[in-house]
């Protein structure tokens, strides 16, 4: 009986492992107000460009927001891309809210060590990007992120290939085990590094990555080290070290820099 019902009582809590996988992903995603990845059901902001439809698909992952707060700062970003011709979307990352609405799961910032930047974290967001991509038609995939959302579009670059072609890295941690030395802060045992996955990235993208010169957060070593290994590899690679910024977007994203790396990103072929 006691062997009965130890199976029984898996096989309910499989089933209730199921059923929240499946609510997990959006009911009814619409691929404007919401998307769904293979286990998040994520929050979005989408811009369309004026004129005839795009071809570019560009997508603003934010950073961790370890003070708190929503994700809306990234807005401006999805939509000044738009402005430049491309499908301009604004994603909140698992657990974290955009104009109010909110992304299923926990946010990094909550996380154990263990459960930061995993591969089921990202592969999730790469699929709900993949989703978007089909549903507007583009043919390109420019992804934008800053900080903790650099590293996971760092990471997709090579674990999704080749589905990104632009990666524009903004404050990016890029190499995650020195980035957390470097801060006295513990090891994140199952955390994804963009610099591990550089071997994979298709030969055709392209990464641009910028960095507050006083960042003491997100070191600039750390973004131009990547960089040029990246070059070594053969991958068409940029750095810029931006004055008189630090760590948070703002500085870096109104750059003269950033500016012309995003319309360049969304108009090239």
């Amino acid at each position: 009986m006691k062997k009965i019902f130890t199976v029984w009582l898996v096989a309910v809590l499989l089933a209730i492992i199921c059923v929240s996988e499946v609510y997990a992903r959006c009911e009814l995603p619409d691929n404007i107000n919401y998307v769904s990845g293979t286990a998040h059901c994520l929050a979005i902001e989408t811009f369309s460009p004026a004129g005839s439809s795009s071809k570019t698909l560009a997508v603003v992952l934010h950073g961790d927001l370890s003070r708190g707060g929503d994700a809306d700062y990234i807005i401006p970003v999805a939509g000044r891309a738009a402005a430049y011709g491309a499908i301009g979307v604004a994603m909140a990352r698992p657990g974290y809210t955009l104009v109010g609405r909110a992304s299923t799961g926990e946010p990094t910032r909550d996380q154990s060590l263990d459960d930061r930047f995993t591969a089921y974290e990202i592969s999730s967001i790469a699929a709900a990007v993949a989703s978007l991509k089909k549903h507007h038609g583009a043919e390109r995939v420019v992804m934008i992120g800053h900080s903790g959302g650099a590293v996971i579009s760092g990471v997709m670059l090579g674990s999704s290939a080749p589905l990104v072609d632009v990666a524009i890295l903004v404050s990016c941690p890029c190499d995650i085990p020195r980035w957390r030395a470097s801060q006295g802060w513990g090891l994140l045992d199952n955390a994804e590094s963009p610099i591990d996955y550089l071997s994979d990235a298709p030969k055709s993208s392209k990464i641009i990555a910028l960095t507050g010169k006083d960042d003491k957060n997100t070191w600039p070593e750390f973004a131009r080290d990547y960089v040029t290994e990246a070059r070594g590899m053969g991958l068409d690679a940029a750095f810029y070290l931006i004055e008189f910024a630090r760590h948070s977007f703002g500085p870096i994203g109104s750059s003269d820099e950033f500016m012309e790396s995003l319309i360049q990103a969304i108009r090239s072929r």
